[in-house]
């Protein structure tokens, strides 16, 4: 399912990962305190290559990825992905 930023820039989000048992697990994790687990969502939700294209796209002029500019864009892309999945005609 393609997913984009506010900024215009789009991915891919892996569909199945999205709907898994195991990642709602982890962002209720992460909702408990346990932030170290970004990381995994992140890479359930964009696969290692998506990942490191969205790092690419969010680096700074210092060669840095934010913390903060990371954690936002996947929340946008989140959101992002539920729109478009909410905007998709139902089955007949």
């Amino acid at each position: 399912m393609k997913a984009k930023l506010n900024d215009g820039y789009q991915t891919e989000i892996i569909d199945e990962n999205i709907g898994d048992w195991e990642f709602l697990e982890v962002l209720s994790d992460i909702d408990e305190g346990e932030e170290g687990l970004i990381v995994k969502a992140a890479r359930m939700m964009l696969g290692k290559e998506g990942v490191k294209d969205l790092k690419e796209h969010l680096r700074n002029e210092q060669g840095k990825v934010p913390t903060a500019s990371m954690v936002e864009a996947l929340r946008e892309l989140m959101e992002s992905a539920n729109e478009l999945k909410n905007s998709e005609p139902s089955p007949a």
